[in-house]
């Protein structure tokens, strides 16, 4: 039987909850198995991908750049924040880290939070990508990062109160430059457990069902243990990693499956690629991101070009990216950016 820790946090911060998953992927790989960590983050929160650009001002609301990938998403109060963390991508399924394909990850990861939202009353699908829906409305946001040691994230931000119809209107107030590339959400396209149960459940009730969800769907046992001790905040310079360069002067943006992808890059004298910057709506492990930005560097800017160096870097089963479509689609997001 796999076995899962067990913390419940009724209140945390960004900050706070991205030490936490740091601390907990590792003590995932030190003692083989993960963590189901389900928590709430106090104030209104903007949480970008990790692949987006961050605005330079967030105003009254808290910015906040998750650790995985996906799409940016409303968190905070009225949502209910689920940290899934594992010693490798398979470790719910198998002892063989590479058992699950790229694709496979999310939608095993995900039969738990299915299992849990069941539990609680609410009949959801995974449509696949990184959504969960009610009636084809968006209850739960989902990200994926793997790390240099095969240490797996899933996040997910679960409607509890509010719903992701909200995400039109903080941008409004975050990113008034535009550079959050985002798709339009309305009220008929996303829905909460309060809409769909005419109640309030509350964060115990939901960390119980879910936690039941993956008890019965996968077989998981629990071991609870104590949530980890507070931390200051520290502005680590993380939520402001990626963000807007005046020296990226050649830009390009196409629409995927997930919503958008851009690049940013700048041109060397001899017209090949000083340096490329991706960002958007990128589900990849953080390492692939890394090595295929440094591989592009002096990189001519002509598609058959990008397309080699992409194929040669993006190599499943380790390195992959999802959401995108065919690879075809990074090369010609970067050449429409430098024509």
């Amino acid at each position: 039987m796999p076995t899962l820790g067990y913390i419940v946090e009724s209140s945390t911060t960004p900050s706070a909850s991205r030490f936490t998953d740091t601390v907990l992927l590792g003590r995932a790989v030190a003692r083989g198995y993960g963590t189901l960590r389900i928590s709430v983050l106090g104030g209104t929160v903007l949480a970008l991908g990790r692949y987006h650009l961050a605005p330079a001002q967030a105003s009254d609301v808290t910015l906040h750049r998750r650790l995985t990938g996906g799409r940016a998403a409303v968190s905070g109060d009225g949502f209910v924040q689920v940290s899934l963390t594992l010693p490798h991508r398979s470790a719910l399924v198998s002892d063989e880290p590479l058992a699950l394909a790229p694709e496979q990850i999310l939608n095993r990861a995900v039969r738990g939070l299915l299992g849990g939202l069941d539990a609680v009353g609410v009949s959801s699908v995974y449509p696949g990508r990184d959504t969960i829906t009610v009636a084809r409305r968006t209850i739960a946001v989902l990200g994926l990062e793997i790390d240099a040691r095969g240490a797996t994230l899933v996040e997910a931000s679960i409607a509890l109160e509010h719903d992701q119809s909200m995400l039109p209107h903080l941008l409004e107030r975050v990113d008034v430059d535009g550079v959050i590339g985002a798709a339009m959400v309305g009220p008929d396209d996303a829905t909460s457990l309060v809409r769909e149960l005419r109640r309030r459940p509350s964060i115990e009730e939901v960390a119980t069902s879910i936690r039941r969800g993956y008890e019965s769907r996968l077989g998981i046992g629990f071991v609870e243990e104590d949530a980890l001790p507070s931390t200051p905040e520290v502005d680590d310079g993380f939520v402001h990693s990626r963000a807007p360069r005046p020296d990226l002067d050649r830009h390009g943006s196409i629409p995927t499956m997930l919503g958008l992808i851009e690049s940013h890059a700048r041109l060397a004298a001899d017209g090949t690629l000083d340096e490329v910057m991706l960002a958007g709506d990128l589900l990849a492990p953080s390492g692939t991101i890394d090595r295929l930005e440094s591989a592009l560097r002096g990189c001519a800017a002509v598609r058959a070009r990008l397309e080699a160096v992409i194929a040669d870097v993006v190599r499943p089963p380790n390195d992959f990216i999802l959401g995108v479509g065919p690879l075809g689609a990074i090369a010609e997001v970067i050449a429409r950016g430098v024509g």
